[in-house]
């Protein structure tokens, strides 16, 4: 019931609002097959019992109400009609079917926005404390696993389980031996068969996913690094890496393939039980060959949909307990789960500066995003503080540089400035007013423009990369016009066949270094943010691409005196045009 509860937990309140129709789909699929198996039992009787009209009631009103002239015509108008029913009841189980597989690829879009929505929720600081290919495969193998591989056999081994049931009570009308007979082999059967392989299959679930997880990773860093691969010869090294986890991950799948594979053999194997007990006990108990064709024949019709049907039960539970840590890991990952931002477009008023009061701030017991205003730990401070009771003001309309040695916290001063981190003491304050709730830190974020070294350009146009976030239709084409021009990217789009519509490849890759930063001051201007920030923006460029930026940089300001830049560099010289240089 445990798991259960935690399975209902994850299907979405409009999901759950399904799951009735879901039980009647399931109930009108038992419906169609057992109709399907009347019909067959049907052909069967009029075969194999040559008294059928005498014997059976039912036969003899339909042989005398539609006005048959001979047997034959009547066997043969059974066969017919037969047909039709296996017929229709193909179609309505392909119907039924197309139901069933909609609502299961709703539930996974649906709890895979889910998950997506709450790592984008949950903050930088969790984002990169996470592998990107482990996350990537939670909100997509994972979310996919538990609507295929958990809530899908479950609504299986339901519908088989009614199908069964219901042809075990209609069995016992006809003759009780033939339902003691199918109990007595069949459950035992299934029942070892599944207690052998259960924790297996468990086991074997979580083993293929953490070496899928594995080789996603693999496959991630050699794309990532493949020019410092191929520049050190470890090619050889990352091949033989990504060798070794295919020849596990094939030992893991084929293991699950031949345990799925085999309980069709264990249900093979039952029903010949079955039937050899059929014949053994019915010779013990003094009856004829011949008497027990009807009850061999009704056996083996009943068979021919029970032993699928057990089957399918047996591969839908090994499928479900191969998939079961799933419920876990969803169950876990969304339980930090935290409303989504408002994406509200409103800014906070900026008129006089922007403070960091007394602000500690440690990796370690960094708060998440989503908190309120930070608040001091019970544990006290910690021992790997970045910033230490670190204060700072920066007047609007300011130019100020940032320079220091490698991990002494420059980049983090910028994040926890961004309001991308929240300190673990200490407050950013702008005009007075404490950024310390979701909302306020999205309406700050919507003042900031903030170039990195590594800039992210996505595989889309030059237009939409400066609009960054805008839909294509929504772009103010003369906004962008005036960013280019400012940003100095003129020429770079007058040479391109499609100008702004030109693909910049995958990070950029067919633009250079300076292009992509120019890129990353367009896409600042576009905003018309009134704080810009550089972090180390300049420091892969060569010096006169980097000392073209630079003046770029410092033509805003002069265009601007409202507009406030922060910059982080290494270098004293490119930090020339600002008012003041911070060291840390």
């Amino acid at each position: 019931m445990s798991i259960v509860k935690k399975i209902f937990g994850l299907i979405p309140s409009s999901k759950r609002r399904q799951l009735p129709l879901m039980l009647l789909t399931a109930l009108c699929s038992a419906v169609i097959d057992l109709v399907g198996i009347a019909a067959l039992v049907s052909v069967l009787l009029v075969v194999l019992d040559e008294n059928f009209l005498a014997n059976n009631h039912l036969f003899a009103l339909i042989y005398d109400t539609c006005g048959f002239g001979s047997e034959r015509a009547f066997i043969v108008a059974v066969c017919i009609a037969v047909l039709v029913v296996i017929a229709l009841k193909g179609v309505c189980s392909v119907a039924l079917g197309q139901v069933r597989g909609r609502f299961m690829m709703r539930l996974f879009a649906d709890l895979s926005q889910r998950m997506y929505d709450n790592y984008l929720s949950r903050g930088l600081l969790f984002v990169r404390s996470h592998h990107t290919t482990t996350l990537i495969n939670n909100v997509n193998a994972m979310c996919h696993r538990f609507a295929h591989g958990v809530v899908s056999p479950l609504l299986g081994i339901l519908t088989e389980a009614v199908v069964v049931v219901v042809l075990l009570v209609l069995l016992s009308l006809f003759n009780p031996w033939v339902v003691l007979l199918a109990v007595v082999v069949f459950v035992p059967v299934a029942l070892i068969y599944s207690r052998i392989i259960r924790k297996r299959m468990a086991e074997n679930g979580r083993e293929e996913n953490r070496l899928q997880v594995a080789q996603n990773k693999t496959m991630y860093e050699a794309l990532r690094g493949y020019a410092d691969i191929e520049i050190a010869g470890a090619k050889p090294y990352i091949t033989a890496r990504f060798a070794r986890g295919i020849e596990s991950l094939r030992h893991y799948s084929l293991r699950a393939m031949l345990m799925r594979a085999s309980s069709s053999h264990v249900i093979e194997f039952s029903l010949v039980l079955g039937v050899v007990a059929v014949i053994i006990v019915g010779l013990a108990a003094g009856q004829t060959v011949g008497s027990l064709k009807v009850f061999l024949g009704v056996f083996a019709v009943a068979a021919y949909r029970i032993v699928p049907s057990i089957s399918r039960i047996v591969g839908s539970w090994s499928e479900f307990k191969r998939n079961q840590f799933v419920v876990e890991l969803l169950t876990t990952e969304l339980s930090h789960e935290v409303e989504p931002t408002s994406q509200t477009t409103e800014r906070l008023p900026f008129e006089r500066e922007i403070r960091l009061e007394g602000v500690d701030f440690a990796y370690s017991s960094a708060p998440n995003n989503n908190e309120g205003a930070p608040n001091d730990k019970p544990n006290g401070v910690p021992n790997d503080l970045i910033l230490n009771n670190f204060s700072l003001a920066i007047r609007k309309g300011e130019k100020v540089g940032i320079q220091g040695a490698s991990g002494k916290g420059k980049t983090t001063l910028f994040n926890i400035l961004a309001a991308l981190f929240v300190p673990h003491k200490g407050a950013l304050v702008v005009d007075d007013k404490p950024i310390n709730t979701p909302e306020l830190r999205r309406k700050w974020q919507n003042n900031i423009a903030y170039v990195s070294q590594d800039l992210f350009i996505p595989d889309v146009s030059i237009a939409e990369n400066i609009a960054f976030g805008v839909e294509p239709g929504q772009i103010d084409h003369a906004r962008l016009r005036k960013a280019i021009a400012t940003a100095q990217l003129g020429d770079l789009v007058a040479g391109l066949p499609n100008g702004v519509d030109t693909i910049t490849g995958e990070a950029g890759c067919r633009l250079s270094g300076g292009q992509r930063q120019r890129i990353g001051i367009a896409r600042a201007l576009y905003k018309e943010a009134s704080v810009l920030m550089f972090d180390e923006a300049t420091s892969s460029l060569d010096e006169p691409t980097e000392r073209e930026i630079v003046d770029a940089v410092a033509g805003l300001s002069e265009a601007d005196s409202n507009l406030t830049i922060l910059f982080i560099s290494h270098n004293p010289k490119t930090l020339e045009f600002c008012d003041r240089v911070i060291e840390l």
